[in-house]
């Protein structure tokens, strides 16, 4: 998945959108709820590709 995020063209606003995104998830991802375990698993792997 980190190889498709390079792979596209980057604006600052999707940049700062990913960034936002990144720091929300981190904040969730600190005690999920039940639900958002896999979206927790998925972030994770993400974050340790880049």
């Amino acid at each position: 998945m980190g190889a498709v995020l390079f792979g596209m063209p980057m604006n600052s606003l999707h940049l700062h959108q990913l960034q936002a995104l990144n720091r929300e998830l981190g904040k969730l991802c600190t005690d999920p709820p039940g639900q958002a375990i896999t979206v927790c698993r998925l972030h994770a792997n993400l974050v340790r590709s880049l």
